[in-house]
């Protein structure tokens, strides 16, 4: 798994949902934007010397992050402020004055400038020497400045840094290599350098106040993009998952947790030589339902623009739009004309609708077990739409499909990777494996308390049940895995521990109003134990490692988190929060029927435990990915991710025949 991939794409846990209505920033939105986030916020309730303080170790870890472009020098002074300098920046806060931000970004660009030197000469001096390095490529002596928790030395001096620029290359080679083969690769070396060096610019142009293709931005634009910085660090330096989105990235966010977006329905990919191909047409979308757009059609023009030295983000954006605007494409298409190919153009008009996104909803396996058959349901988020798309309904179809397969034996709910969602949506899915009773119970930064119950009665699947984890398990997916352990429901296999992130955050990314969205921490949830997820993760109950077994991942690594803590357990519940004109319905309709918690699989952990220990233990090829983790020359590198993660998979259906076969045993032994 890309790690760094997972961080970015980290989903939080949401409720509640506030808007804002901003177009392009200015100065004086700072303390506006920031105010609405303190008054959210669960305990930063204003800006301070500290928070300041911390705000420019964000804004260079969000720009230099591989330390590749900064030198030591050039950070310490915006690292180490003595309490007078802080003080001075904080009354030019109060301003809407920002001098000090506007040096680092100036240091920052001089050292782009210089990185970009570096590439060029690197390239001409000797190219190829760079490729054979990536033959032969190993991380393993880059360690003492690569490390996940982004606690890595700058460089200090040019000569070191001059080395970790050719590294940054070498790595980017070597991952191509991976990708395409060694042959492939080195046969299109100029356009493996160029990509590199796209790639790197699309980071770059950004501080440089250019656009995408490299065009310098005006006034308003880099003003807009200055402030961005500057909000995007100051809301960082409150706790790690508070922050400030651009509109892009709140479109993917939306996309990720409604599964819906605006647009054609249609997948993109430019290819190595600079074509926007179409990739897939999703059903019902537009493109498909004109019956006017191929698989494989490259596209020209949208709107007149030519879309040729954009970015994938700069089209995206051209083709997004309200729903029933037209948006026009130029197509150019291979089509054989009088017994020979030829290439034709044609200009297809198309109405914006909104798509519904199949892709990351479950994924359902099953094989056959005894008189029946064990189902396998991956889920990778928690989302719901307007449209009645939500993972609730998508898991419980999933596990009546299986039930219409024969004789539902055992089930294996996969939760690794899946890094949030809905709050509801969570509560919801453990509703599905329990009859009533509180699943969460969420303290939020006002000091009232919520509790979440799941209150229809009734279960869509009762019977042997693991939940697959991983240290890549967050948020909601927390959730869910700790509540069904709680209940004594399920049993936890996988990684030692998910990720360790308990808390809340609301989010003005669904109200799909302005440029500005943000999301803040407002929160904390705990489980019906009154135990949180907070740092420590939910613990498995049968340890499995999967592919993450060495990697730095999880709240612990991160800057500024809450601490943890626990409250008093709520399975016997006493309906404290219900208004008294409710309590006789709840007391009639609801708590007759409360899930107790059930200690069948308790007794039996220790026997799950040794028995799977046993079976990684004969299993060579896990025992050479478990030798092997963490190492460049690993297993690792010759099975690809998706291997790797079968062996997981594998060991925790074992975990699930064992379940059923000692429950079997203790049935019939009574």
């Amino acid at each position: 798994m890309n790690v760094v991939k997972f961080l970015l794409g980290l989903m939080t846990l949401f409720t509640v949902v506030f808007g804002t209505d901003q177009e392009l920033l200015q100065a004086k939105d700072i303390n506006k934007i920031m105010k609405q986030i303190f008054d959210q916020h669960v305990d930063k309730k204003e800006i301070t010397g500290s928070i300041l303080k911390n705000s420019f170790k964000v804004y260079i870890d969000q720009f230099d992050p591989d330390r590749i472009y900064l030198l030591e020098q050039e950070v310490a002074p915006f690292l180490k402020m003595s309490d007078s300098e802080v003080n001075r920046i904080l009354a030019q806060y109060q301003q809407n004055q920002f001098p000090e931000y506007e040096d680092l970004n100036n240091v920052i660009q001089k050292s782009i400038l210089r990185a970009q030197k570096m590439r060029e000469e690197e390239i001409q001096r000797d190219a190829a020497q760079l490729f054979r390095k990536s033959a032969s490529y190993s991380a393993d002596g880059y360690e003492d400045w690569r490390d996940p928790d982004l606690h890595r030395a700058f460089a200090k001096d040019i000569g070191e840094l001059r080395e970790r620029q050719r590294t940054s290359m070498v790595e980017f080679i070597a991952a191509e290599n991976k990708r395409y083969g060694d042959k492939f690769v080195l046969e299109r070396a100029d356009q493996v350098l160029i990509l590199y060096t796209k790639d790197a610019k699309l980071h770059e142009n950004q501080y440089l106040f250019l656009s995408d293709n490299g065009l310098v931005m005006d006034k308003g634009e880099k003003e807009n993009i200055f402030i961005m910085h500057v909000l995007k660090a100051l809301a960082n330096s409150l706790d790690a998952h508070t922050t400030v989105m651009s509109s892009n990235e709140a479109s993917d966010m939306r996309m990720r947790l409604e599964k819906e977006t605006v647009g054609i329905g249609v997948q993109l990919h430019i290819t190595k030589d600079d074509r926007v191909t179409i990739d897939l047409l999703v059903d019902g979308g537009p493109a498909a339902k004109s019956g006017l757009v191929n698989l494989k059609d490259q596209i020209v023009k949208i709107d007149g623009t030519p879309v040729k030295g954009k970015s994938l983000n700069e089209i995206l954006e051209m083709i997004r739009g309200k729903v029933g605007s037209t948006v026009t494409l130029v197509l150019k298409r291979s089509v054989e004309e009088q017994g020979h190919q030829t290439d034709k153009e044609i200009t297809v008009p198309l109405v914006r609708d909104e798509i519904t996104v199949d892709e990351d909803r479950v994924v359902v396996k099953s094989e056959k077990f005894g008189n029946g058959v064990i189902g396998i349901i991956k889920l990778d988020s928690f989302y719901q739409s307007e449209k009645g798309v939500t993972s609730e309904n998508d898991v419980r179809d999933a596990i009546e499909k299986l039930k219409k397969q024969g004789n539902l034996r055992g089930l294996v709910l996969d939760l690794r990777e899946n890094s949030g969602g809905f709050l509801s949506q969570a509560v919801k899915v453990v509703g599905l494996f329990i009859t009533n009773g509180v699943v969460v119970i969420s303290k939020y930064f006002n000091g009232e308390e919520h509790f979440y119950r799941d209150m229809d009665g009734k279960k869509a699947y009762d019977g042997p049940l693991v939940v697959l984890t991983s240290k890549a398990t967050a948020s909601a997916a927390e959730i869910v895995a700790q509540a069904l352990q709680d209940y004594g429901v399920g049993v936890i296999v996988g990684d030692e521990h998910t990720y360790g992130k308990g808390s809340i955050q609301s989010q003005t990314v669904t109200e799909n109003k302005g440029a500005t969205f943000f999301k803040v921490t407002v929160g904390k949830y705990y489980t019906v134990s009154g135990k949180t997820p907070q740092v420590q993760g939910v613990k498995a109950d049968v340890v499995v490692p999967s592919q993450l077994l060495h990697e730095n991942i999880g709240e612990e690594y991160l800057d500024y988190p809450l601490a943890q803590d626990t409250i008093p357990a709520a399975y016997d519940d006493n309906l404290a929060d219900v208004a008294a004109n409710l309590k006789s319905w709840y007391m009639h309709y609801y708590i007759p029927s409360l899930q107790h918690k059930k200690d069948v699989w308790v007794g039996v952990i220790p026997q799950l435990k040794a028995n799977s220990g046993q079976r990684i233990a004969r299993n060579q090829e896990y025992q050479a990915f478990l030798k092997g983790s963490g190492s460049s020359n690993s297993f690792n590198n010759q099975k690809s991710e998706e291997e790797i993660s079968d062996l997981q998979l594998d060991e925790a259906v074992n975990v699930l025949k064992d379940m059923i076969n000692l429950q079997t045993q203790a049935r019939y032994s009574k």
